[in-house]
């Protein structure tokens, strides 16, 4: 196709961007949030037998998941979220996100924002220094964490994915690209893939259009946005993080080499 008109031209070029970009990192400003249901403080624990989703395998994963000994703030809403699912798309901007109905469609990035906004606002607000954060702006932010001292807000950087716990928030990044990264939230506990002993295999939360291994949104209604899977984490000889297995344990490829990965905690 001759484009004649430079306009015209970049119009398209950002259209088919938005089609086939991943995880946005721009600025989350249009976001519709009705029927916000508030859980009263305290009450997340009685919660966890909520087996709510469309399919076998997400019932079944928020069961197994219902398990997990954690009171990290992060993990008990986006465990809230997750058992709370009727419906769920993966789009970008503007969000739509009903709690009364069990409604969330969103990508990576409000999906992290609609947790942290709920579990610690204040947090919410200092990593967008006032205003709605990007995916640049919880990587700067999270490289600057001490990995042992926390900041006045009690957040540290996570440096290997083994330590990892529920309620931890991750991240890869591609500075300066329109498909230029992705989020999640650690699910569970991490283990050590036996068949390839450089890989980290961890349970997430993600909103994603393509999902993981072991994956809450398999034979779903609703095939992409919030959910849970498996994701891996490649490993140095020093245990820092040098890539991910998007389906982890399955992938045959690792992706994500010499990109920012890195991971925060609020306790």
């Amino acid at each position: 196709m001759d484009y004649k008109t430079p306009a015209l031209f970049l119009v398209l070029v950002l259209v088919m961007a938005a089609i086939t970009a991943g995880c946005t990192s721009a600025s989350a400003k249009n976001v519709t949030v009705t029927a916000k249901t508030k859980i009263p403080a305290g009450s997340e624990k009685v919660t966890h037998n909520a087996t709510g989703g469309s399919s076998p395998a997400h019932k079944y994963i928020a069961q197994q998941l219902a398990s997990v000994k954690s009171d990290n703030v992060v993990w008990t809403t986006a465990y809230r979220m997750f058992s709370n699912l009727q419906s769920t798309e993966y789009i970008h901007p503007p969000y739509i996100v009903d709690e009364t109905d069990g409604i969330y469609k969103f990508d990576c990035l409000g999906f992290v924002d609609n947790v942290l906004m709920d579990a610690d606002f204040s947090s919410y607000r200092a990593i967008g220094n006032g205003t709605t954060p990007s995916i640049e702006s919880y990587a700067g932010y999270f490289g600057t964490l001490d990995t042992v001292t926390p900041d006045a807000r009690g957040w540290t950087r996570v440096a290997h994915p083994a330590d990892l716990e529920p309620g931890d928030i991750c991240l890869w990044l591609t500075p300066g690209t329109l498909d230029n990264g992705h989020m999640w939230i650690i699910a569970g506990t991490p283990s050590v893939n036996p068949e390839r002993t450089s890989e980290v295999l961890v349970r997430i939360f993600d909103s994603t259009d393509a999902p993981h291994s072991g994956d809450s949104r398999t034979g779903a209604a609703d095939t992409t946005g919030l959910g849970s899977g498996i994701l891996g984490m490649t490993v140095d000889r020093t245990g820092n993080t040098t890539g991910i297995y998007w389906e982890g344990g399955e992938s045959p490829v690792v992706g994500e080499r010499y990109k920012t990965i890195v991971c925060g905690r609020l306790k």
